[in-house]
């Protein structure tokens, strides 16, 4: 069970590193229009909140940015994302 915990909290990390470094327009161009110098934000999201930063990237690249349907799907990796973190700690108390 342990190890389930472990991989969905590895696997969207690992996934965005490995976009990032095989196409790193896919991940840097997205934040090019916010005031925040350019890495810190990709940076941020690949600590913090990395399948909204997935999302939010995907989103933009396919459809050119955050519109009815992919903001839809950024705003469900939103819902994913403190998922991950806890880890399913509110079903374990009942």
């Amino acid at each position: 069970m342990c190890l389930f915990a472990a991989l969905g909290l590895l696997a969207p990390r690992v996934i965005l590193l490995l976009m990032w470094l095989f196409n790193s327009t896919f991940v840097m161009q997205p934040f090019a229009g916010f005031a925040v110098p350019n890495p810190i934000l990709p940076v941020l999201g690949l600590v913090m909140l990395p399948t909204t930063t997935l999302g939010y990237c995907w989103a933009t690249s396919a459809f050119g940015g955050v519109s009815s349907f992919s903001g839809l799907l950024v705003v469900a990796s939103v819902i994913i994302d403190p998922g991950l973190i806890g880890n399913g700690r509110g079903a374990a108390r009942r």
